[in-house]
């Protein structure tokens, strides 16, 4: 099992909110694509900044129809 020290993200990153926004969903269904792990995300000082590459390639994989 792979560190999470080693495993990075990068950079634009998005809050929750924007995330939603972007993908015209909730900020629930955000919640669970971290949580089923279809997009990458860090938490830095209690705030939850997604990266934007994670977003647009499941996006673009067409799973959020």
């Amino acid at each position: 099992m792979a560190s999470r020290d080693t495993e990075f993200v990068s950079l634009p990153l998005m809050t929750v909110s924007e995330t939603a926004k972007y993908l015209g969903v909730g900020r629930k269904i955000v919640y669970q694509l971290l949580e089923f792990g279809e997009i990458r995300a860090v938490k830095r000082k209690g705030v939850v900044l997604i990266e934007k590459a994670s977003i647009d390639s499941f996006r673009s994989s067409g799973k959020l129809t």
